[in-house]
């Protein structure tokens, strides 16, 4: 027994031996390699400032007084001059029954809609499927940002015919005749005393009035200076119900740093990036500069695309993108200046008269290559505080006579670039 005890315990002594064994190779190994590395992946960098300012477009408010007020267009919706854009309420009550009016009136439209395609018999299976397609068009219409209006139509109908398919057409029949006399029995006191409010021209429609329209306009961007800009404030009016916004222009003005706007000149072409109401980066042209005060600079910006879209910004903040670059992002540590063997027609190195091989300096990184460090020639892009932009360097890479070695020293994207290292050189095994 004795024995048998003294042999188990010396095996466990043996097994806590060889453990802690390992753990030292490992954690002795884990600090004497001097080597680290990181994946080089495709990135864009931006030459960029934020700056804050006003959109501005050639619009004008519409006036009707009240807040009993029913937009009947979209947001944005283009209308054709003396088009209808509103309606103003004397009550209440009249607002409320025109409401009552436009859903069943709306219903109605459904069901006769609905009668129309119930003629033919359809299996309810078939119904079924459309319903389901249905939804899935009016899910997929909100998902993309609408307002659901053609997809619940459309699903509404479905479900419409589905019930009726079950109770026969008299019973549509029945309800189309009810709703036939609710909407004649609203008609007359709903419409009773509204007051039209039409586009004077043709243009967009847009429902926000927000006091900037007659403070901010178009032509006189270009004379505006920076106290001009600093003036601004937008001036209510408390019986707007809505506006037009009239032609295809529309304008970004921002005040900016003198040291930032050396990079601009009129008619240069930016990039413009806003935080928010607009998924997209716009291209505008530079339409003018002001005179220099306390440092700071009036820039105009101009488009005459998208103004759909625009129809509700106001101030803004923004990115004014100078520059794009699309490298490889490597980390700073990566970059070095290294010597480049000088080879000739066959690949081979060129040797001066002592018989030593000739190099120039190229800016490079090393990467692993099997067990082995390659250096790779780059050209530097953008740097920022903690990592570099790059690109394979075109004229270093043509010293390499044979095509196949060129690709295989060509930085791409998904490469092991080594970060820190005691000493590289091309060749050097690693690992």
């Amino acid at each position: 027994m004795k024995n048998s005890t003294l042999a188990t315990k010396l095996m466990l002594a043996a097994v806590f031996l060889a453990v802690l064994v390992y753990f030292g190779v490992n954690v002795a190994a884990y600090f004497s390699d001097p080597y680290t590395t990181t994946v080089a992946f495709s990135y864009t960098g931006e030459n960029a400032v934020t700056v804050s300012g006003y959109v501005v477009r050639e619009e004008e408010a519409l006036t009707g007084g009240g807040e009993l007020v029913y937009s009947s267009r979209a947001e944005g919706e283009r209308v054709s001059r003396g088009g209808e854009v509103a309606l103003v309420y004397p009550t209440a009550q009249a607002l409320a029954d025109a409401n009552a009016l436009r859903e069943l009136t709306d219903q109605l439209d459904q069901l006769r809609y609905a009668r129309s395609l119930s003629a033919g018999s359809q299996a309810s299976a078939r119904l079924d499927e459309e319903i389901a397609k249905s939804l899935v068009d009016f899910r997929g219409e909100m998902a993309a940002g609408g307002d659901g209006g053609d997809g619940g139509q459309h699903l509404r109908t479905a479900v419409l015919r589905r019930g009726y398919a079950i109770s026969g057409s008299e019973g549509l029949d029945a309800s189309i005749a009810a709703l036939q006399e609710r909407v004649a029995a609203l008609s007359g006191p709903a419409e009773a005393d509204v007051t039209r409010i039409t586009a004077p021209r043709a243009g967009l429609f847009s429902g926000l009035v927000d006091g900037y329209e007659g403070v901010l306009r178009l032509e006189d961007l270009e004379e505006m200076t920076p106290s001009d800009y600093r003036a601004i404030a937008p001036s209510v009016d408390p019986t707007a119900v809505g506006k037009m916004i009239y032609g295809d222009e529309w304008a970004f003005v921002t005040l900016m740093q003198s040291e930032q706007v050396k990079r601009l000149q009129p008619g240069d072409i930016v990039t413009l990036r806003f935080q928010k109401g607009l998924d997209r980066d716009m291209t505008m042209k530079v339409a003018s500069i002001s005179g220099e005060e306390g440092g700071r600079r009036v820039v105009v910006f101009s488009s005459e695309r998208y103004l759909q879209l625009a129809t509700l910004l106001r101030h803004q903040n923004a990115q004014v993108i100078f520059t794009s670059y699309e490298g490889v992002r490597v980390p700073r540590s990566a970059v070095r200046v290294d010597a480049q063997p000088i080879t000739d027609e066959e690949g081979l190195p060129v040797k001066d008269s002592q018989g030593n091989p000739k190099t120039t300096p190229v800016t490079c990184v090393y990467c692993l290559w099997g067990d082995t460090a390659m250096q790779k020639p780059v050209t530097v892009l953008w740097q920022e505080e903690d990592y570099i932009l790059v690109a394979p360097d075109e004229e270093a890479l043509g010293a390499y006579a044979q095509e196949k070695t060129r690709e295989s020293r060509r930085l791409r994207a998904g490469d092991q670039v080594i970060t820190a290292a005691a000493e590289l050189y091309d060749g050097k095994v690693v690992q």
